[in-house]
């Protein structure tokens, strides 16, 4: 962008910043990466106190701020081995889904994109509390995912291989699910023909097995026939389920699967747990510089917020700026799109009068130009 378009969103971004300054947790101890371009224009920036910090934010008004997931004795020292490494948080960053055929996809802004990357976070967030006893808190990342960011002496000392497999364990690399499900032997009493009993995983289990369980345990508890026939369950068991639900649940908390499937598609029982959209190379690196949670977005104007562990997720909760001002742009091309539920048709060159978040947004995209 050139120079206009950055000095009117920095004065914005400057106006926020004087009423809403991010706060960085052990701020003495991070290595900061500032942009005005790109994401990181330069690092290796350090900050004494919050003061230091808030009065160079303000005087310079970066459109990207980063730090360090770790700690340093001195963060700005050159090269890294200089800084005295002294642990790390442990990081996931969820991207864009890489395929965008299960909704209805919008190049500009796509909320179908973010809230398939949302329900990625929530399943990581769950991994971490069940399988690890760890608590994460989840950002936005400003524009297309989510960070979640996990603090304390828990994860510090963590070494690389140990976060690339906690990454892995998400991830269901190397998961071998059929290992969970056995055919007991077992002799029909007028026959003694051979029947088998096929169990697999139950009340009790934990771990990816617990996992497997509780996905089918919600599948027969809210009768969901799609789901059930995606997982295995034949049209025979699925009548039976709809019919007796309380007894094929009684059946697979003891880990009697053969009472309501004959063949479970274990591959889509685990597709519906893992996580698939991390970046690993940010959880194994140990020197990694992340956007500052409550900063905005260079590329969005959009907040990097901090949020509830909620089920749902809309732009609308990430706006830092007032929806009832306006600003004026001038597009660089014919923008037929929709925007926060509402829909705009923009033409190339002609001056347009937009809600602020949307004059911000077209600008940090570099979609129009200030007039």
């Amino acid at each position: 962008m050139n120079d206009k378009e950055l000095r009117v969103i920095q004065s914005h971004f400057r106006t926020f910043y004087q009423r809403a300054m991010p706060s960085v947790v052990a701020l003495p101890q991070r290595e900061f990466g500032f942009g005005w371009h790109k994401k990181i224009d330069y690092r290796h920036k350090a900050f004494s106190t919050h003061r230091d910090f808030e009065r160079f934010v303000l005087q310079d008004v970066p459109l990207f701020m980063s730090s360090s997931t770790a700690y340093y004795r001195f963060p700005d020292k050159q090269p890294m081995t200089q800084k005295e490494f002294s642990g790390a948080d442990l990081v996931f960053d969820l991207d864009a889904p890489r395929s965008k055929e299960n909704h209805s996809h919008r190049d500009l802004l796509c909320e179908g994109c973010l809230l398939d990357v949302h329900e990625q976070a929530l399943r990581i967030l769950a991994f971490l509390k069940d399988d690890f006893g760890l608590q994460g808190v989840l950002v936005f990342s400003g524009q297309k995912g989510f960070h979640i960011h996990v603090r304390g002496e828990a994860v510090w000392d963590l070494s690389k291989e140990a976060r690339r497999q906690m990454a892995e364990y998400v991830a269901a690399e190397g998961l071998d699910a059929e290992a969970f499900f056995t055919k007991a032997a077992a002799y029909s009493d007028s026959s003694e023909r051979n029947v088998g009993t096929l169990r697999g995983p139950s009340g009790s289990s934990g771990g990816w097995a617990g996992k497997i369980y509780a996905v089918m345990r919600n599948a027969i508890a809210s009768n969901n026939t799609a789901s059930l026939k995606v997982f295995g369950v034949s049209k025979k068991h699925r009548d039976d389920v709809a019919a007796r639900p309380a007894e094929m649940l009684a059946q697979l908390e003891v880990g009697n699967w053969s009472a309501f499937c004959s063949k479970p598609n274990v591959e889509a029982l685990v597709s519906a747990v893992k996580v698939a959209q991390t970046d690993k190379a940010v959880t194994f690196d140990l020197h990694r510089l992340l956007r500052i949670p409550e900063s905005l977005h260079g590329g969005t104007g959009f907040l990097a917020k901090t949020l509830p562990e909620a089920d749902s997720f809309a732009f609308e909760d990430v706006l830092a700026f007032d929806r009832s001002k306006t600003l004026t742009v001038i597009p660089r091309d014919d923008l037929r799109f929709e925007f926060l539920g509402e829909k705009f048709d923009l033409l190339r060159a002609r001056f347009a009068e937009v809600p602020l978040p949307l004059g911000l947004f077209l600008l940090c995209q570099e979609k129009a130009f200030a007039p």
